[in-house]
């Protein structure tokens, strides 16, 4: 069961890293925004595309979404997103990465600590 939902959260995860990082690339080099604003714009608009996938195919969720399952999802997910900036930061500043490469690393790391939050905080059984 484990290994299914890890799959399909890799699978919705490919998804949403896709418009994720078609917005933070756009944001980044058609709008000339900062890149860690544009990682914050790339990282929520993802989000957002892939709450309904993995609460109702990942997880199979049948809770209603509650104010509750909400605040827990998007607490999951500021965590991943701060633990992203830093790392942002550090790569592109300190060890002179681009920030496509760095964004792209970022969420090679976000993916682990998204899984765990929301498979054990998120959408618990």
């Amino acid at each position: 069961m484990l290994r299914k939902q890890f799959l399909r959260f890799i699978t919705v995860g490919l998804l949403s890293t896709a418009v994720s990082y078609s917005a933070f690339y756009i944001a980044l080099r058609y709008f000339s925004i900062n890149y860690l604003i544009a990682a914050c714009v790339g990282f929520v608009v993802g989000v957002f595309v892939g709450f309904s996938f993995n609460k109702n195919w990942t997880f199979g969720s049948t809770e209603d979404r509650s104010k509750k399952m909400i605040v827990r999802y998007f607490s999951v997910y500021i965590a991943s997103l701060l633990i992203s900036l830093v790392f942002l930061r550090i790569t592109v500043e300190w060890l002179g990465l681009s920030p496509e490469l760095a964004n792209f690393l970022a969420i090679g790391i976000t993916t682990c600590t998204n899984f765990i939050g929301t498979k054990f905080f998120v959408f618990k059984k």
